[in-house]
């Protein structure tokens, strides 16, 4: 809701050219203001209903903070004469701030307010959770009503300073709160191309969950399993990343057929390899 001594302070601002810093404070429903702040200038477009800030442009709301080059808001009449903010773009060198722990990136973003729903498209693509971080190709979008992020196309999340990578066509994140109440991601699905990254294994399929707090994963539908030269195939994986332990499953059979078997092609005198590093040297024949 934008009261009239709001307007007022926006008024003024434009008024005055010279000053380093534009800045109008906004009223809301619920009676949390909001902030817009430019370096440039701030315009009011009465027509079009737009409030435009340009340069260095910060919007804030409660722990919320979007900077961009360009931060446009679009407002509507209300029954009882005032107005309300229900959308807002931002251009260009995106930001996006929640708390000390969560922060996204993009080229260009939308938050629509009624359904609390921010959207990111254009280059540098990324999502940062404490040492969790989400990267796609396509969009990134974060529901804030449900706490949930989803990455599309080439999302990867991977975790600072440890050797595993999950990758897949989408990556959907779920938060919840902590210990000490701060959200922080809680559970990754991948669905489409999945591929699970360890020290030590690969592990394919087209559908995954990953629980961040166990390390613990699971992998299904047309899985692979590869070590080294060696490789498993099943119905499911179950991945223990803290202990390293990674197990092949099958499903039990329908009414009437039989139950899959787990497959294994391993190769004769092959050391365990990891991912990444050169195959050991093959060993000279004995000699007769």
């Amino acid at each position: 809701m934008i009261r009239p001594l709001m307007l007022a302070v926006l008024l003024g601002a434009l008024a005055t050219p010279a000053m380093a810093q534009q800045q109008l404070q906004l009223g809301s429903k619920n009676g949390e203001p909001s902030e817009i702040q430019a370096s440039q200038s701030l315009e009011w477009r009465q027509n079009e209903k737009q409030y435009i800030a340009n340069g260095d442009a910060v919007y804030k709301r409660g722990d919320l903070t979007v900077k961009a080059d360009v931060l446009t808001a679009y407002y509507r009449e209300l029954p009882d004469k005032t107005t309300e903010i229900y959308r807002a773009t931002a251009e260009g060198n995106v930001l996006i701030t929640r708390g000390d722990t969560t922060s996204a990136t993009g080229g260009h973003g939308v938050y629509d307010m009624d359904t609390q729903v921010f959207t990111l498209t254009g280059g540098n693509l990324k999502f940062v959770n404490n040492d969790d971080v989400i990267t796609a190709t396509d969009s990134l979008q974060y529901r804030q009503a449900e706490d949930v992020a989803v990455a599309r196309g080439n999302a990867v999340a991977t975790r600072a300073k440890e050797e595993k990578t999950l990758r897949a066509d989408v990556l959907t994140g779920h938060f919840a709160a902590n210990e000490k109440g701060d959200k922080e991601l809680s559970v990754v699905d991948a669905d489409g191309n999945v591929r699970l990254t360890t020290a030590t294994d690969v592990v394919t399929g087209q559908t995954g969950r990953y629980n961040v707090k166990t390390q613990f994963a699971t992998i299904t539908d047309d899985v692979h399993l590869t070590r080294g030269g060696n490789q498993l195939n099943g119905d499911y994986a179950e991945v223990d990343m803290a202990s390293g332990v990674s197990k092949l499953l099958t499903r039990p059979g329908q009414a009437g057929q039989p139950a899959t078997r787990a497959r294994a092609l391993l190769v004769p005198d092959q050391k365990v390899q990891t991912p990444g590093e050169p195959a050991a040297p093959a060993q000279p024949a004995p000699k007769k």
